[in-house]
């Protein structure tokens, strides 16, 4: 079911992905960063990259009927930082309203195929295998009490690569 449920979002925004098998990519190299989708093992979380150099994607949560804003930029140290969003408002907005409307935020990982992690890159070069979002299942459970009974870090948290939306 959840599986349908992903290949239904895929299509009702108009995304024409190709699905990525295990092992059929080294490192995401025939894929863009900007144009890969990544899933939970679960299929409960995924997130797509827009296609847009900057590199900003949309979170979708199963049992949640709304679409995430993501974006990514420079953290200090080296670090690239990660922002999850619900309906922030437009133009100038106070650091109380950008904290009310902030899902998750930390520091974005890439994990290698041999299971390496690193800084997620802000340019634009082969998707990573897998991603990481440290803390993001304390963030929903937080959010969103009552969707997630007993969440597995490692099973929200890393997310494979699973379509290139070419």
């Amino acid at each position: 079911m959840k599986t349908a449920l992903v290949c239904l979002v895929f299509l009702s925004f108009g995304w024409a992905g190709t699905a990525v098998q295990a092992g059929d990519q080294k490192g995401g190299s025939s894929c863009p960063q900007a144009l890969a989708a990544y899933s939970s093992k679960d299929q409960s979380v995924s997130v797509e990259f827009s296609g847009a150099a900057d590199l900003s994607f949309v979170m979708l949560i199963a049992g949640v009927d709304r679409r995430y804003e993501g974006y990514v930029y420079p953290g200090e140290d080296d670090n690239t930082i990660g922002v999850v969003l619900d309906n922030c408002p437009d133009g100038d907005a106070t650091g109380d309203e950008i904290a009310a409307c902030t899902v998750w935020q930390g520091s974005m990982q890439r994990v290698e195929q041999d299971g390496t992690e690193g800084v997620f890159a802000l340019v634009n070069g082969p998707a990573a295998p897998a991603l990481v979002f440290p803390g993001l299942v304390q963030s929903i459970s937080e959010r969103m009490p009552d969707l997630v009974d007993d969440p597995s870090a490692t099973e929200i948290e890393t997310l494979t690569l699973s379509a290139c939306m070419e």
